[in-house]
């Protein structure tokens, strides 16, 4: 046989499902939430929940902290007193110079007193005095250099942007457990590292590293989970993982106000993460990614196991599907030699994924500028920064359960419409509250991050929807690499809002509204099976969704199996 007619074979046998099984019943015939299931939702949550405790770290381990300039004219250099009765006189009142200025005082005396006066001239500071150690700015002497500060944040995201494609390749290439382990274990291991930083180069440096390897556990475990479901479970599951993000969001605030010295805060969170080495024993591959690739023994090894744990007998036709051979063994190192190079061929070829591609990255940058940019802006606000975090982050919830009502109710794009253009309305609105409502200002805020966070929910499982099996991960991590542009952004807005108060409101508003306009132009996936070829894929946009499989037209297909 030759390399053409065992694709042309293969090709074939994925029109019928992926290796010739029909993966959406042999899921259903499993069963959704028996033993089998629950185990691996608890392991990924886990791994999600850890995840959450990463993804934002440097909203306060890199936090701002209070500081002034020290008057060498009034006080010793090594001075540890934050505040003084000359203090007023000696700096500007407010603004940049407030922190990075000083007065000169009149006469020379030291200590000065509580009477001394100053002059108007200004000079910048040599030293700083910082109200608090607990965070790299007071560690690494940052003052006056917020650009170093936000840069850390930027630096950050940079790594997500380096990592998707690397763990997605991984992941579409030898396997979801494998992506998922690799991330988890090296976040942890890499990210200790940062507690031993003898420098703030060091520092950034171990940030990018610690991204780069464990940026894409969430993604990992998502499409580990979805692809156990069947599809009348996947909004139910990306309720589930929505949960444990917040869970881990609130433990993080929790931890970091408890351990607020930065390196005390990652010698506590990091290290546990190794544990997660043990995963290679106890968390099996995804069915559907071995049977895409053609691996049939080893996927009805976890089937069959899958079935004894849920107590549960397979039919007759879906073992005959899983003991068949469709493509010979002589001829499976020929398909597999040019599968991933005529699967990309596919993908650029075909207008329709392209476009999609493009479309849904738009959607990435819109969600992950305006989520990291309100959940980073959440610390100014005014009041206790853990609990006002806290607080954005529990306002997750809403939009979490809110999207397991809708989901399967209004479909994917008219939730997702919605929730684009409520959160564009309200962020564009901030900024024309009068300060004196400043309880208006709070409320539109946490709208607006209800809304983004229920479009961020929504779009994981909508994109994951768009692709097709083989390349799912892949194209995922596609959008969300290019999405990173969004975060990437996203840690320098305080920065920006320090001259141009109302700009990042209005940036965040206005394109969560261009994100809603675009939703228009894609196809509805509810009550779709996840598509496992490029051909099925691009089913979806030339006539729409399509219903379930009745019995009829399973007793059909069978037949022509």
């Amino acid at each position: 046989m030759s390399k053409t007619e065992a694709v042309e074979e293969k090709m074939a046998d994925e029109c019928k499902g992926s290796a010739g099984v029909d993966t959406e019943r042999l899921m259903k015939e499993l069963g959704q939430f028996k033993r089998f299931h629950v185990s691996n939702y608890c392991m990924t949550a886990i791994t999600v929940f850890v995840a959450a405790l990463y993804g934002t770290n440097y909203i306060f381990l890199a936090g701002d902290v209070h500081y002034r300039c020290v008057v060498p004219e009034c006080e010793s250099k090594n001075s540890s007193v934050y505040s003084t009765p000359w203090l007023e006189g000696a700096l500007p009142p407010h603004g940049i110079d407030a922190r990075c200025r000083r007065r000169v005082p009149v006469d020379d005396q030291l200590p000065c007193s509580e009477g001394t006066a100053f002059s108007e001239e200004l000079l910048p500071c040599d030293n700083w005095l910082y109200e608090a150690n607990n965070t790299i700015v007071a560690e690494f002497n940052l003052a006056c250099q917020e650009w170093k500060r936000t840069l850390v944040g930027t630096i950050h995201n940079i790594g997500m942007l380096v990592s998707l494609p690397i763990i997605g390749y991984i992941s579409d290439r030898w396997g979801r457990k494998r992506a998922l382990i690799l991330s988890c274990t090296l976040v942890g291991a890499i990210g200790s590292l940062k507690a031993f930083s003898i420098s703030y180069e060091m520092y950034i440096i171990v940030e990018f590293l610690e991204t780069v390897a464990g940026a894409s556990a969430f993604p990992a475990a998502y499409i580990l989970t979805i692809e156990l479901l069947g599809q009348d479970k996947r909004v139910l599951t990306t309720a589930f993982l929505g949960i444990m993000l917040v869970l881990g969001g609130l433990s993080y605030a929790i931890l970091s106000k408890t351990f607020q010295y930065w390196r005390t805060f990652i010698l506590v969170a990091y290290p546990p993460s190794l544990l997660f080495i043990l995963y290679i024993y106890l968390l099996p591959e995804s069915i559907r990614w071995l049977l895409s690739k053609g691996r049939k023994e080893e996927a009805v090894e976890i089937i069959l196991k899958a079935a004894k744990m849920n107590k549960v007998t397979l039919s007759d036709e879906t073992m005959k599907q899983l003991t068949e051979s469709k493509v010979k063994p002589t001829d499976e190192k020929k398909v597999e030699e040019i599968e991933e190079e005529g699967l990309w061929m596919q993908v650029f070829r075909s207008p329709i994924i392209m476009k999609r591609l493009a479309i849904c990255s738009w959607w990435w940058i819109t969600c992950t500028f305006v989520f990291y940019g309100l959940a980073i802006n959440s610390v100014s606000l005014a009041g206790d920064k853990y609990t006002n975090y806290m607080l954005v982050v529990s306002v997750e919830v809403i939009a979490v359960v809110t999207n397991a009502l809708v989901l399967d109710r209004i479909g994917r794009k008219r939730t997702l419409l919605v929730a684009y253009t409520v959160c564009g309305i309200a962020c564009i609105a901030i900024p024309f509250v009068p300060t004196s409502v400043s309880w208006l200002a709070t409320t539109l805020y946490l709208v607006g991050k209800v809304a983004i966070t229920q479009a961020f929910s929504g779009i994981y499982m909508y994109t994951s929807e768009l692709f097709p099996t083989h390349a799912r991960h892949s194209l995922l991590g596609a959008c969300s690499m290019v999405g990173r542009i969004g975060s990437i952004v996203a840690p320098q807005m305080p920065l920006l809002a320090i001259y141009i108060t109302w700009l990042p409101s209005v940036l965040f508003g206005s394109t969560a509204l261009i994100a809603g306009v675009l939703m228009l132009t894609t196809p509805e996936t509810l009550n779709t099976r996840l598509p496992d070829t490029i051909q099925e894929a691009e089913q979806l946009a030339r006539k729409g969704p399509q219903p379930s499989p009745t019995k009829q037209d399973e007793i059909q297909m069978n037949s022509r199996i």
